[in-house]
């Protein structure tokens, strides 16, 4: 009886860890930039590039996630936006570099503060192939851009 106890402790202790190394293998993306940008079918989107540091605008150096949201514009504070196979209201890529991405399966962005033209702020939860997960808060920096879709 006390084996199996320890088997099931040391168990879940190696779950756990494989999870947090999972987890842990990706530093958390806190820092970015939101601009306008066109959805897929030209319609109006934003784009937010989350970085592990401070960013200029228009410059992205190393690693980065990169969301897109088109549907439920315009973005506002407290807004949630759910995305995965059955919703079409945007997507979340992990890019290693610029054309090197790997697109989420699911996920989902809370924006705690939205304003145009100033910036946003909140959290993320991204589900990626394999179980990989990521989650942290952010905070993007407004870029202007003269983006004309259609």
């Amino acid at each position: 009886m006390r084996c199996r106890v320890l088997v099931t402790v040391l168990t879940i202790f190696a779950v756990w860890g494989i999870n947090a190394s999972v987890i842990a293998s990706e530093p958390p993306f806190y820092h970015g930039l939101v601009q306008n940008s066109c959805a897929p079918w030209d319609g109006p989107a934003i784009d937010i590039r989350l970085t592990t540091e401070p960013v200029q605008c228009q410059r992205v150096n190393g690693s980065y996630l990169n969301i897109g949201v088109w549907r439920g514009l315009p973005i506002r504070s407290g807004q949630i936006v759910k995305f995965g196979a059955t919703s079409d209201a945007g997507f979340a890529s992990l890019c290693r570099k610029v054309g090197d991405c790997e697109r989420a399966e699911s996920g989902t962005i809370v924006f705690e503060r939205f304003q145009d033209g100033s910036g946003a702020s909140g959290r993320y939860e991204l589900h990626f192939k394999g179980g990989k997960d990521m989650n942290a808060v952010f905070d993007a920096k407004w870029c202007e851009s003269h983006t004309i879709c259609g």
